[in-house]
């Protein structure tokens, strides 16, 4: 069993692998959501410079973001630079798109994508768009004759998971536990909730902020109809408060203002809305919050269900003090 986490692309990134590594963790994982973030590859470069153990990916690269050539060119620059410790999980970028005001990628695009990208990353000539294109590289920058780089393919429903079994080397799924497929030898599968440190209460300051970005981001995804149908936001409790802040705003700049912060920080207005309903907000903190038993249960039960990688400790503001209480609860390192 590997552990894993994963993160938005920030300057944190090097730190973040390092400590990563010296706690145990495998993998380390950053997003790809350029509206939001710093470049996923430029992040990953630099988590790579300041590692020597620790597998490093995008968690997950949107396709459409740069050209089959442009995301073959830096596979292949970063391959060369660190060969065995660099990953590539992709996915179809709903929050990544919708940040910019674009529905999510289509299977059917998906797949033709990571065909296009394996064949330029074997050294082949590929018709892409009505030319043929391959990585051409100069004397002075040789190309290997393949790239063998591990493609992991995110999907939650029927058709991601059946494009991650023709197409890719493994699983991403977030999808629900009693629907989790078999087959794969990689599965990666989330741990959800905040490790806490000993004596730690379940409201502590650190663990409110945690679950603050959390409990808003719920309202993020069921508004944008990651989580299911927009109608399901109904269900959040105090939706119709947050929707009339939402809604307040023009709806031509709308997505902006929903993914503002999104996954790093809380923004000005759903900070206020989590505030005007506190006792909402630390609930979802005491049933995020985990003590060693219950992370090691969780641990048993997504190994129980084919997990290769569980992926964990994700506690922003508090990275750190986050990562070290999985790390301590999970017996890492």
């Amino acid at each position: 069993m590997e552990f894993g986490c994963a993160f938005a692309s920030t300057p944190e990134a090097g730190r973040q692998a390092m400590i990563a590594e010296s706690l145990g963790f495998d993998y380390i994982g950053f997003y790809d959501s350029p509206a939001l973030e710093t470049d996923v590859w430029l992040t990953v470069a630099e988590a790579l410079r300041t590692t020597e153990r620790i597998t490093i990916g995008t968690y997950v690269l949107i396709p459409h973001l740069r050209a089959p050539i442009a995301q073959a060119s830096a596979i292949t620059t970063l391959w060369q630079r660190a060969p065995e410790r660099l990953e590539v999980g992709l996915g179809t970028g709903f929050t990544g798109r919708m940040a910019m005001g674009s529905k999510p990628l289509t299977w059917a695009f998906m797949e033709r994508f990571i065909g296009e990208l394996r064949a330029l990353l074997a050294g082949e000539e590929v018709e892409i768009g009505g030319t043929t294109q391959k990585l051409i590289r100069s004397v002075i920058d040789p190309l290997p004759g393949s790239v063998d780089v591990p493609l992991f393919v995110a999907g939650n429903g029927p058709k991601g998971i059946d494009v991650a079994r023709r197409c890719g080397d493994g699983l991403i799924y977030y999808g629900e536990p009693d629907r989790t497929p078999d087959g794969f030898d990689r599965l990666v599968l989330p741990l959800h909730g905040f490790a806490l440190e000993d004596a730690e209460s379940p409201t502590s300051p650190r663990i409110v902020e945690a679950a603050r970005v959390m409990f808003t981001l719920q309202y993020h995804l069921f508004f944008d109809g990651f989580s299911g149908s927009r109608e399901q936001l109904y269900e959040l409790p105090f939706s119709r408060d947050w929707l009339e802040t939402i809604e307040q705003f023009p709806e031509r700049t709308r997505h902006l203002h929903v993914h503002e912060g999104h996954m790093t920080d809380v923004n000005a207005h759903d900070r206020a809305f989590s505030e005007r309903h506190r006792d909402a907000l630390e609930a979802f903190a005491r049933e995020s919050a985990l003590t060693p038993d219950q992370l090691g249960e969780q641990i048993d039960a997504l190994a129980a269900r084919g997990a290769s990688r569980i992926i964990g400790g994700h506690a922003v503001p508090d990275w750190e003090r986050g990562l070290r209480a999985f790390a301590a609860a999970a017996g890492l390192g």
